[in-house]
């Protein structure tokens, strides 16, 4: 219990600091909870009495009662807006601050940690984690803060201006409302730890079916999908249902002691001979303090998933990067072929590189040792020249690329950008110095320029069209409704694989990188297509360093030089038409499949 309550309180705290600036506001709304509830104690009291003035014989004055009630009823209503509006205004305010916080703490986390299934449980936590995190703001602090403070003016109030023993009885009340929360918490900490990680489950099944739906279709995978899915439905089903027996008990535990106390008002009342008005302002007390300490049953639920999703975005915000900027950053990678005034691009080099995949998740029992990526892998691929990577899928070829973009660190050896180590270069420069292509490119939900115009966005609609034509794509643009300013989204019937791929390639061309990496980026194209880009991309750029990744040996041109990768071991490199002409070559057999 002690550990949990460490857990909850260290993850509030974690939340509070990362959302400085926010107390005025805050304090603001929780006053304005205070004064409210008070308001609508006093209106009850107000009424109360003048029920037991009118029951005793005394003609109520009612207009002016009439007026005290509107009065009091209006600054009520503009209190608990004023509430609203600053709570909410500090919540959103929060929930902004940590989507930019989670969205720069992936920063050096991407891309390794934004693929696949982690890439589904990110959105999830992103969207869903992060809108549950409102709890806390916008109905935490102002609910505890008054459920404390406004029981204790009403008691103060009730005892000194009408019966100290009424206000007596009524406290141990107030005080157990205030702790059944309390002792519950624990119970309802794990069960709301437990729905966070099932809608986690869901999330990432959900994102894995929607991202490789054609796949699951192709293969007639969707009937194990979706019974894969139901049964992680279910886990959340019956972690929601126990989680919500619990609030149940604890909600019904609650009504229990407020009706309690006011039966307990009225015995003692009887006892001790207590005026009829003084029990019926007693009994409008206690009915008035319903909402203020309801407040913490209300929030307690919430909180905890709010807390948990909270401590699912913490995991992710202070995970370690991947990789990080070197502390006495190279500010301009110097290159033999650049020192030597012929224009051409750095030359890539690796050195005794290799990489093995983490493979071991933490509580799980020790893996078995991951094969390496990459082994030993020594290769230099010439300045200025279309250099391939080949070899059959999960031979390693991608991660030899990803390498030079630091996507991760190699276990040993170096990668050399030019005469400079890629892990001595600041992050952003060697991003802009190498441009990566991936086989299956991002689309983003806006127009054509700007998909295209992503790493420069204040180049010209000339500049844009020039790259356009480069990849082959001005005539399928031109056709487009609205031409470069259509709208374009994931799944629509106007962008075909191989357009998709070659609008990728224009967005990497206008940021005009001094080295182009293509894995795989042409994969989808017609060879008479693919042709055509490469003879247009060596035409306009004859002097870029170029390296792609391909598994189509037959798309390799005989001068091109060439390195072929497998199990992870760089076992031929060379020009491709000596290593075809080796007949038991590792080439050569590639050619062959």
């Amino acid at each position: 219990m002690r550990e949990i309550q460490e857990s909850r309180l260290d993850t509030a705290g974690w939340l509070v600091s990362r959302t400085r600036g926010l107390l005025a506001p805050l304090i603001a709304s929780t006053l304005a909870r205070i004064v409210s509830q008070q308001l609508g104690i006093a209106l009850l009291v107000l009424m109360a009495a003048a029920l037991a003035r009118a029951v005793a014989g005394e003609a109520p004055r009612a207009g002016a009662l009439a007026a005290i009630l509107v009065v009091l009823a209006l600054l009520k209503a503009g209190l608990r807006y004023a509430e609203h509006y600053a709570g909410h205004w500090v919540a959103f305010t929060a929930l902004q601050r940590l989507r930019e916080l989670f969205v720069t703490a992936l920063i050096p986390q991407a891309p390794a940690a934004t693929r696949g299934r982690a890439g589904a449980a990110l959105v999830g936590t992103a969207t869903r984690d992060i809108d549950r995190i409102e709890v806390f703001f916008a109905h935490t602090f102002p609910p505890a803060v008054s459920a404390v403070i406004a029981p204790s003016i009403a008691l103060t109030w009730l005892g000194t201006a009408v019966d100290a023993g009424l206000a007596l009885i009524l406290m141990p009340f107030a005080l157990v409302v205030l702790l059944i929360p309390l002792v519950s918490a624990g119970t309802v900490w794990r069960s709301a730890g437990t729905v966070a990680a099932g809608r986690g489950e869901v999330a990432a099944h959900v994102g894995d079916d929607i991202h490789g739906t054609a796949e699951v279709l192709q293969l007639g995978a969707q009937d194990r999908r979706l019974a894969s899915l139901a049964a992680a439905d279910d886990r959340l089903t019956r972690a929601r249902t126990a989680s919500g027996a619990v609030q149940g008990a604890r909600t019904g535990a609650i009504a229990l002691v407020h009706a309690a106390a006011l039966i307990a008002v009225v015995l003692v009342a009887v006892r001790t001979g207590a005026s009829a008005q003084e029990v019926v302002i007693a009994l409008a007390v206690a009915v008035g303090l319903r909402g203020p300490l309801g407040g913490i049953d209300s929030f307690m639920a919430g909180l905890d998933a709010a807390l948990a999703s909270a401590q699912r975005l913490r995991a992710i915000v202070d995970a370690p990067p991947a990789v990080t900027d070197p502390e006495a950053p190279v500010t301009s990678p110097g290159t033999a072929a650049a020192a030597s005034g012929d224009g051409a691009g750095p030359g890539v080099r690796l050195r005794g590189v290799s990489l093995t995949y983490p493979s071991h998740i933490e509580g799980a029992a020790p893996a078995v040792p991951a094969r390496p990526a990459l082994a030993d892998a020594d290769v230099a691929l010439p300045a200025g020249e279309w250099s391939f990577v080949v070899g059959v899928s999960g031979s390693g070829k991608s991660t030899l690329a990803s390498l030079l973009l630091r996507v991760h660190d190699p276990d040993a050896g170096e990668v050399l950008l030019g005469e400079s180590r890629v892990a001595d270069l600041p992050l952003d420069d060697l991003r802009r110095r190498v441009a990566l292509v991936d086989q299956r490119p991002t689309l983003l939900i806006d127009t054509v320029r700007e998909n295209v115009r992503l790493a420069q966005p204040e180049a010209t609609d000339e500049q844009v069209r020039e790259v356009l034509a480069v990849v082959g794509l001005t005539d399928w643009v031109d056709g487009l409704p609205s031409g470069l300013d259509t709208t374009l989204a994931a799944g629509r019937t106007e962008v075909s694989g191989g357009q998709l791929q070659r609008l990728a390639l224009a967005r990497a061309l206008l940021a005009e990188p001094d080295v182009l990496v293509l894995d795989e980026a042409l994969s989808q194209l017609d060879e008479q297509t693919a042709h055509d880009v490469r003879a247009e991309l060596e035409r306009r750029w004859p002097g870029r360093t170029t390296l792609e990744v391909t598994h189509r040996v037959d798309r390799v041109p005989a001068d091109a030089h060439v390195v072929v990768i497998d199990a992870g071991r760089i076992v031929q490199r060379g020009r491709a038409g000596e290593l075809l002409a080796e007949s038991d070559g590792a080439l050569a057999r590639l050619a062959a499949r």
